[in-house]
């Protein structure tokens, strides 16, 4: 009997072991929010098998993929104060803060990845038209605008941190945080959104539409003029050599020179006479005679 009674709690508390064990994953990194009755508590476990008593009705959890994430975003309807409009491109990087169980409810709370996402475009958009538009300070127009790329990242950064980057006591930290960010190695908490940013950075400024057409013809022809100076400054080099070498005139110099580059055309021309038929009388007759004799 005594045998029967053990054999019996040995299987019940077998079969609660093995009911309550969950493997929680590595790949992807996962950390797993502990709840209770449905009510998340706050506590955390890491990846691994992990054992919830009487799971899922007592204990239980939520999986967080808590590996890095990377998106694009490109802010629309962006105009200088000369109501240009310019297209920008700037890349993220962040994680779910997994240091405590609240950053990690905070995280879920914001709707996770893709919430998440959507609430750092609001905020880089908001700082972006606003700083782009203020005619108080640059850039005044969309040439300077996009030579302006780290004041734009740097104002990306102070909205997402709810601080003045003007404010010269922030000045120094703001340097730090914006460099490490572009470098990728950020450590920038947002505890309202559960996560770590690790990488904000502007990736590219130009000018949209039509008005970048304009852009792209006025640049060509700057490089085609600077192109022909070269070229010039190359002849002139050219021609003062020969003269000095060669002792030959300037102008003279420069038509060889020309002529080589295929800028000038030199033909010689052959033709062929036929004397046939004269009969010796006057001027001609006496040059065909001398010669054909």
């Amino acid at each position: 009997m005594g045998m029967l009674i053990f054999a019996f709690l040995f299987f019940v508390v077998l079969g609660i072991v093995l009911q309550g064990l969950r493997k929680i994953p590595a790949e992807p990194p996962t950390k797993a929010v502990v709840t209770r009755l449905g009510q998340r508590t706050g506590g955390v476990k890491k990846e691994g098998w992990r054992f919830f008593l009487f799971y899922p009705f007592l204990n239980g959890y939520i999986p967080v993929n808590v590996e890095k994430k990377n998106f694009d975003f490109q802010p629309h309807d962006v105009r200088t104060p000369d109501m240009a409009e310019i297209e920008m491109k700037v890349h993220v990087t962040f994680s779910p803060d997994s240091s405590s169980g609240t950053r990690l409810i905070a995280y879920l709370n914001s709707g996770g990845e893709a919430g998440v996402k959507d609430i750092l475009e609001d905020i880089i958009m908001e700082s972006i038209r606003e700083f782009a538009v203020d005619p108080d300070h640059e850039p005044k127009t969309w040439e300077m605008a996009v030579k302006m790329d780290k004041h734009f990242l740097a104002e990306i950064v102070a909205s997402m941190l709810g601080i003045d980057h003007k404010n010269p006591a922030n000045s120094q930290m703001m340097a730090d945080v914006t460099r490490e960010l572009r470098r990728g190695n950020g450590k920038m908490g947002l505890e309202t959104l559960g996560i770590i940013i690790h990488r904000v950075n502007v990736v590219s400024i130009k000018p949209k539409g039509e008005l970048a057409k304009n852009a792209e013809k006025v640049a060509n022809e700057v490089k085609e003029r600077e192109a022909e100076m070269i070229e010039l400054e190359h002849i002139r080099e050219q021609v003062k050599r020969m003269v000095e070498e060669l002792g030959v005139k300037p102008e003279k110099a420069l038509e060889i020179i020309q002529t080589e580059r295929k800028k000038v055309v030199k033909t010689i021309e052959e033709r062929n006479m036929n004397y046939s038929g004269l009969d010796g009388t006057g001027i001609l007759g006496a040059i065909a005679d001398k010669f054909l004799k």
